[in-house]
């Protein structure tokens, strides 16, 4: 039990970034098709963004050059804004994006850097504003879209990457007096 234990707590910290912060305009760190490099590098720590006042707004976990880990931002005033999952450098999970006031704003899935399963828009007082369903990527199945009083303006299913249903329920005809 012992050895078990060392050896949980061994392979937790493998996946945490060391403690080392680096402002995301310093000219020793940069981003590359390869990934993320300090000094000509691989990097590994946070990438952090900051305000004026010092106030931390976007942090980066990174291993190895690659995004590794929940990625968290802040607005100004200090309410969340996002946070996201890494793995290996790719978009993992869901993502969750909220407005200043406190609501959901996004509440998106991927899996291996595409979008993957259900993806949510809200309006800025909570409701749904889209529905949308991905499979590695491609729209599929169910899409819909809903106006701020909550009546729905597009409603289509995607199969073999063609569209069926009401993809909107505006006029594209002038009406004529």
């Amino acid at each position: 039990m012992f050895f078990a234990s060392i050896f949980l707590v061994a392979c937790n910290t493998l996946h945490e970034p060391p403690l080392f912060e680096v402002k995301n305009y310093d000219p020793l760190l940069s981003k590359t098709d390869n990934g993320w490099f300090y000094n000509n590098r691989p990097f590994n720590g946070y990438m952090i963004q900051v305000e004026k006042d010092g106030r931390v707004v976007y942090k980066l976990p990174i291993i190895n050059g690659k995004e590794e880990g929940i990625a968290v931002g802040y607005y100004n005033t200090g309410e969340k804004l996002l946070e996201r999952l890494f793995t290996n450098g790719e978009k993992q999970g869901i993502f969750k994006q909220w407005w200043p006031n406190g609501n959901l704003r996004y509440l998106f899935n991927y899996n291996h850097d595409k979008y993957n399963g259900k993806q949510i828009v809200f309006f800025h007082f909570g409701k749904v504003q889209e529905e949308k369903n991905y499979n590695n990527g491609m729209e599929e199945g169910v899409q819909r879209i809903w106006d701020s009083s909550g009546n729905l303006i597009s409603n289509y299913i995607v199969k073999n990457n063609k569209s069926y249903g009401s993809l909107s329920a505006k006029d594209c005809m002038p009406v004529a007096r």
